[in-house]
């Protein structure tokens, strides 16, 4: 019996343990990602080992701070973390996101920018490998920000980017809405950060995200020392800006700079956004557009157009000339009985029938018809796989465009609808709705992305 009994204790003890205690590393590692701060903080003090694993670079590589400026009894100070932070994994941080709250008085915005200032200097003594910087919507055009605390928030973010993003691959400053002599000030010194980085022939930033990185009045178009400054931008993947940026020079810009290691044309996304209260009365060429388009052979354009409605202006915006892959005109709750929709759709959509692959569409037409103008464009663009509409429109337009896509005569793979209607009550155009799900039922289960519903637009 003894010698049973040892032989079942071996054969035990040959057996995997289970448990927390034995989990590998990568589990381990899989399990602390999701965990906070607090949480990490005391699981490293569970046993050594967890403390090891705990001190692993890939759990500390990605962090998003949130910075309101206000003080807090119950929990330890913006500033204290976020310095703690940077002394202890900055050196393993890669990927970095800036929030904060909109400032309520100047004094906020003063501590908000003392904040970032001794942040990002406790960063940079790291000498740490940053590779995604973004710092979204700071708005510094508010009247919370005086003068004074803008530029000071200015030249830190400014001496941080020129020390310190010679390794950035994405950089996102949307919303900063600075002004011009400043925004060229933070963007020189991104440009001089990544010299060095082209001359190795190395790539630098591929992504740039400019929207409303400048205060909205202003017409930068006019300025020729914003084409010198992304003259510098070598190698860009993906740029977005607003339509207020846009000139033939900037273009001619982008053609020469825009260069990929291999020689080729580097840039593949262009994101414009346009909307009514920017400056958009400038003139572009097509040829400038065409010269850009043969310079980066795979580029795709996205136009965003909010509340443009007038027929020329629109005309000069959306140039026949634009490789553009997606479209999104909105008129939002704005309507004139003198507008009309159909001169888009039927003159300026049309002209992007072999390239345009994603269309939205936020139309107030409560004064006329564009199911068949609609209809129409849908079987004229061959490559169209995305439609959102937001419109006033017959429940019969969807039934027939259902129709279409099952005798593949379009290639749509998105179709969202949002019916608007003059009625309180919406239970006619639901019923109405659902006899058309039920027709189509197979086709919208098994090949699309579907949403259609019918909304009061009073």
């Amino acid at each position: 019996m003894d010698d049973e009994e040892e032989e079942g204790e071996a054969e035990e003890d040959k057996e995997p343990k289970l448990g927390w205690a034995n989990l590998p590393d990568v589990c381990l590692r899989q399990v602390f990602w999701w965990l906070r701060d607090r949480d990490r903080v005391k699981a490293a003090l569970v046993c050594l080992h967890w403390h090891h694993v705990m001190r692993s670079p890939s759990l500390w590589r990605v962090r998003t701070f949130n910075f309101s400026g206000r003080i807090s009894r119950t929990r330890r100070s913006e500033l204290e973390t976020a310095v703690c932070y940077a002394k202890t994994y900055g050196a393993y941080l890669e990927d970095l996101e800036i929030r904060f709250s909109h400032p309520l008085n100047s004094l906020v915005s003063r501590r908000f920018q003392q904040t970032l200032r001794t942040f990002l200097a406790t960063l940079r003594k790291t000498r740490g490998r940053l590779r995604r910087l973004t710092v979204n919507h700071m708005e510094l055009d508010r009247a919370a920000w005086c003068r004074s605390v803008r530029t000071a928030l200015v030249r830190s973010l400014t001496f941080y980017l020129r020390r310190e993003s010679s390794r950035l691959g994405y950089l996102s400053l949307r919303g900063a809405r600075l002004n011009l002599p400043q925004g060229l000030e933070v963007l020189e010194a991104v440009a001089a950060s990544q010299q060095h980085i082209h001359l190795g022939r190395r790539p630098g930033i591929t992504h740039l995200n400019l929207e409303d990185f400048f205060s909205q009045p202003l017409a930068v178009f006019i300025s020729p020392a914003f084409p010198q400054v992304m003259n510098h931008f070598q190698g860009l993947c993906t740029l977005t800006l607003n339509y207020s940026c846009l000139s033939d020079e900037l273009l001619a810009a982008l053609s020469a700079a825009c260069r990929s290691l291999g020689g080729g044309g580097s840039l593949q996304t262009f994101t414009i956004r346009c909307h009514i209260h920017e400056p958009h009365i400038q003139v572009v060429w097509g040829d400038a557009w065409s010269h850009l388009a043969q310079r980066c052979p795979d580029l795709r354009v996205h136009i965003t157009v909010e509340r443009i409605l007038d027929m020329d202006k629109l005309g000069r915006i959306l140039l026949r000339e634009i490789p553009l892959r997606s479209l999104s005109l909105t008129s939002c709750y704005f309507s004139e009985q003198d507008w009309s929709a159909k001169p888009a759709l039927t003159n300026l959509v049309p002209c992007y029938k072999s390239c345009l692959q994603k269309l939205t569409l936020d139309l107030n037409n409560s004064h006329e018809s564009v199911d068949e103008e609609l209809l129409e464009v849908v079987l004229l663009c061959s490559q169209l796989v995305y439609m959102k509409v937001w419109a006033f429109l017959d429940i019969s337009f969807l039934d027939r465009l259902l129709q279409k896509r099952l005798e593949k005569k379009i290639i749509l793979r998105t179709i969202k609808v949002r019916i608007y209607t003059n009625k309180y009550e919406t239970q006619d155009e639901d019923e109405q709705l659902e006899e058309v799900y039920s027709r189509y039922r197979q086709l919208i289960n098994s090949e699309l992305h579907y949403f259609a519903i019918s909304y009061p637009m009073l």
